[in-house]
């Protein structure tokens, strides 16, 4: 399932990444996450590798159970180590 725009939102500020950074590491546009994150754009491709990006890099995205809504995890090395440096090249 993938997140709704302000979990994606949500889980690039728990990182501690600009647009321009998350963009970076997801191989995608500044403008798309920018898209992405207002629900303006409804890109299912660029959704996954968002969230994937997300989820590699220790951000686990709880889907909405009993009539709950999402909720974010932060297992993230830059959350441990107060930094949030995030490279494509890091993935």
């Amino acid at each position: 399932m993938i997140a709704p725009p302000n979990v994606l939102r949500a889980a690039r500020e728990l990182l501690g990444l600009k647009q321009v950074e998350a963009a970076q590491a997801a191989g995608i546009s500044r403008r798309t996450i920018q898209r992405l994150e207002t629900g303006e754009l409804d890109r299912t491709r660029a959704s996954i590798l968002l969230q994937t990006c997300y989820e590699d890099h220790g951000i686990m995205f709880v889907r909405p159970a009993s009539g709950l809504g999402w909720g974010l995890i932060d297992n993230s090395q830059a959350s441990k180590a107060g930094q949030h440096e995030l490279t494509k090249s890091s993935m």
